[in-house]
């Protein structure tokens, strides 16, 4: 039987598995088509609402997750928020910066995680997120992206 530290360093693995394995559907940094790829990925619906500087696409998964894609007018994606109960489509969202964050999470917490919050702030990136099973919150964004007059608050 395996201690409860054991698991915690399995479960840890195991997401940096499962994030590095859903890299490749690219998003964070992708371009607008990439969020169109995502809803037909996750077999979501998708609404889309203009700010002023920047275009926000809404999708709803069938598993009740909420994910917002922040585009700007360059129809670059320069932040994506995922609030639902699979920590998966999260991770899918965070396209090539899921190789550069990977390390910092296996560290984060010396590797064992167990549901208390993560920051992470990496140079081009900023990444946080919150959760216990079945309910977690996922914000990332690229700092030097963000429109002009846009806060980091905003992207939720």
């Amino acid at each position: 039987m395996r201690s409860r530290s054991g698991l915690s360093r399995v479960a840890a693995v195991a997401a940096t598995v499962v994030l590095l394995s859903l890299a490749a559907v690219a998003e964070l940094g992708g371009t607008v088509s990439s969020v169109q790829a995502d809803q037909q990925r996750l077999n979501a619906t998708r609404s889309v609402r203009q700010a002023q500087t920047y275009t926000v696409h809404e999708m709803r998964t069938p598993n009740q997750g909420v994910i917002h894609e922040f585009v700007t007018p360059a129809d670059k994606v320069f932040a994506v928020s995922y609030r639902g109960p699979i920590l998966g489509e999260s991770n899918a969202l965070l396209g090539s910066y899921a190789n550069q964050l990977a390390p910092a999470l296996r560290t984060a917490h010396n590797g064992l995680h167990r549901g208390g919050p993560v920051h992470i702030e990496l140079p081009g990136l900023t990444y946080h997120a919150i959760g216990h099973m079945r309910s977690y919150i996922v914000h990332a964004y690229l700092p030097d992206n963000i429109p002009q007059g846009v806060t980091a608050e905003e992207l939720q």
